[in-house]
């Protein structure tokens, strides 16, 4: 799409929406009465903030108990896509600090970090294969989410471990 295709209504209502993110982070901190030192001391920016929201609710459904395979996992992180209804919401912004970004960045140091517990050495081709499937996994996730896929949790997160290296999956 060119500038010129461009709806130009898009362009003030994304300002407004960024001028809205800056306010509400402020005024959250003047609320909560966390001084802006404070709050940097501890978060970068407000991303920052968001990130570690994110990783929080996906620490949860990770570290499950129900959770004894990798199969299980995506089940579980799909089953959570139908609760937190927000995510939706979480996949309009794009760019380096996005849900999706962050889902990737997880997924591929949650397994590396597997792999190095287990002692299991890989070469080239397999970490390869897995910043492969690591990305498509998130796109695959925001694309349910956003309901491109008429599949239930248990359908979507059984086509998701099938696509899972083989490789990878001794790791859990």
């Amino acid at each position: 799409m060119t500038d010129e295709e461009f709806p130009k209504d898009v362009l003030p209502f994304e300002e407004e929406i960024k001028k809205y993110i800056d306010k509400y982070v402020l005024e959250e901190d003047k609320e909560a009465h966390v001084s802006t030192s404070s709050f940097y001391r501890h978060y970068k920016d407000k991303y920052d903030v968001m990130n570690n929201n994110y990783k929080r609710i996906i620490d949860q459904y990770m570290h499950s108990s129900q959770n004894h395979n990798y199969e299980d996992v995506f089940i579980n992180l799909f089953n959570m896509s139908k609760e937190l209804h927000y995510l939706k919401n979480a996949f309009d912004y794009t760019g380096i600090n996005s849900l999706g970004d962050f889902i990737y960045q997880y997924s591929y140091n949650t397994v590396i970090e597997m792999c190095k517990i287990k002692n299991i050495q890989f070469e080239d081709k397999d970490f390869l294969l897995l910043d492969v499937f690591c990305g498509g996994a998130s796109i695959m996730y925001q694309h349910y989410i956003l309901g491109k896929f008429d599949l239930s949790p248990q359908q979507a997160g059984k086509t998701l471990y099938q696509m899972f290296p083989d490789v990878f999956k001794i790791s859990w």
